[in-house]
């Protein structure tokens, strides 16, 4: 992912920046970003993922490679790792492979 703009020059993927942008959302704010007095955000887990989801879909910010563990919640890249529980329709990262069971979807159409 190329920036338009990376003011603190950070060298990180886009796992890295989506993880910032969602604890962001969820009110933690970095040390860099200075916001008026009350305009702190405090979404839910949910919420949050929705703002993340609709820059996917929408705009052209942010990969949709990128995934929310429907276990754990952290994100991860599924170019490089997880899965997606096709009957269930969750995503889940490596960390989480345990939680769907062998052969999970072999059958189903």
């Amino acid at each position: 992912m190329e920036l338009l703009k990376n003011n603190d020059k950070r060298e990180w993927d886009a796992q890295q920046w989506v993880e910032e942008f969602y604890a962001f959302l969820r009110g933690e704010i970095p040390e860099q970003i200075h916001l008026p007095r009350g305009h702190k955000p405090k979404m839910s887990q949910k919420q949050a993922h929705s703002v993340i989801w609709y820059l996917q879909e929408h705009f052209p910010i942010i990969p949709d490679t990128i995934e929310q563990c429907d276990f754990c919640f952290n994100f991860f890249d599924s170019n490089s790792e997880g899965g997606y529980w096709q009957t269930k329709g969750k995503c889940f990262c490596d960390s989480c492979r345990y939680e769907v069971p062998e052969n999970y979807d072999k059958g189903k159409k």
